[in-house]
C-alpha cells in the first residue's frame, strides 16, 4: 500500500490539493481535483506541471502519434537503416530516482535480463539495435559491463518526447514512416514489443 502511494504521488507531479492549485484535462480543460486525481489512479495519466503559478495538467501516459523520423535518423547517423526501413526502440532514462534505483530488477542479473529481452524483441521486428539513451547520467554505473548508455544528442529525445521526468525512464518506438508509441515513466519490458507490433 505505501508503495502505490508513494508512485501515486510521482504520478501526480508531487502535489497535494490546494485551493491555490487548478487543475487541467490534456486538452486544457479545468477539471475538479478528484477528477485529476481518478484519471492519474485509474487510468494511464501523469500530472505535470501547467505553468509558473503551480497548477498541474495531465499528460496521457501512452504516446501515440507522427514525427519527423527521417530527421531523428539522420540526427542518429542511421540513413542506412532508415532507408532499409528499420524501426528505432529508444530506452530513456531521465536520471536516479526511488523508482529505478531499487527492486529486484536493479541487480546485475536482473539487468542483464531486461537488456537481452529488449534486444529479442529488436531482432524479432528487424528494428536497429536498441538505443540507450540518458539525461542525466546519475545511477547508470549499475549498468557497468552490462550496457552502454549515451547522452541524449542535443536533448533531441527530451524535446520531442520526454520534456517532463517521468518516474523509472521511458520509451519510445519509431518507424522510418513516422509512427511512433511509447510509455512514459515505469513499463513492463513486454510492452515494447506490443508497441513494435502496432507500429
Amino acid at each position: 500500500m505505501l508503495a502505490k502511494a508513494i508512485f501515486f504521488f510521482f504520478l501526480a507531479g508531487f502535489t497535494l490539493p490546494s485551493f491555490s492549485q487548478t487543475y487541467f484535462n490534456e486538452s486544457g480543460k479545468q477539471i475538479l481535483y478528484s477528477e485529476y486525481e481518478d484519471m492519474i489512479l485509474n487510468r494511464a495519466y501523469f500530472g505535470i506541471p501547467a505553468d509558473e503559478k503551480g497548477n498541474m495538467k495531465l499528460v496521457h501516459r501512452m504516446p501515440v502519434g507522427i514525427t519527423d523520423s527521417k530527421m531523428i535518423y539522420e540526427k542518429l547517423g542511421l540513413q542506412q537503416e532508415f532507408s532499409a526501413g528499420q524501426p528505432l526502440i529508444v530506452i530513456y532514462y531521465p536520471g536516479k530516482d526511488e523508482l529505478n534505483s531499487t527492486g529486484l530488477g536493479n541487480t546485475p542479473s536482473g539487468l542483464k535480463k531486461s537488456v537481452k529481452t529488449v534486444a529479442r524483441y529488436a531482432k524479432n521486428h528487424d528494428a536497429v539495435p536498441p538505443l540507450y539513451i540518458y539525461k542525466n547520467p546519475h545511477g547508470l554505473e549499475k549498468y557497468q559491463g552490462i550496457q552502454d548508455w549515451k547522452a541524449d544528442p542535443d536533448q533531441l529525445f527530451e524535446k520531442l518526447f520526454f520534456p517532463y521526468t517521468y518516474p523509472s525512464g521511458s520509451f519510445v518506438v519509431i518507424s522510418p514512416k513516422g509512427n511512433f508509441r511509447g510509455i512514459l515513466g515505469e513499463y513492463p519490458l513486454s510492452q515494447i514489443d506490443v508497441a513494435l507490433k502496432k507500429l
